[in-house]
């Protein structure tokens, strides 16, 4: 699943758990806010693995850059393929 069908599931749920019919604009707005906050809370999620990463090959500083790279690329690929849904 998507982030962006997290969020509007949520935004669903949200909605749902007020009582409320929100407009089609107040849906996307609430769906916009929470999308935003997976995806930061995707991010410092990756730092820290990366972090991890680079913390437990501290034999193998090489080898933990290679790591944290990755991940961080993965993690700029996956915004930029998020971005260009919208």
């Amino acid at each position: 699943m998507s982030f962006r069908e997290q969020a509007d599931k949520a935004a669903g749920a949200v909605a749902e758990a007020f009582g409320a019919a929100p407009t089609p604009e107040q849906a996307k707005a609430a769906a916009d806010v929470i999308e935003q906050a997976i995806i930061v809370s995707y991010q410092d999620a990756a730092e820290r693995c990366a972090k991890v990463a680079s913390d437990c090959c501290a034999a193998d500083r090489d080898l933990a850059h290679k790591v944290a790279n990755q991940i961080q690329l993965a993690n700029t690929a996956l915004i930029a393929n998020l971005s260009s849904l919208r």
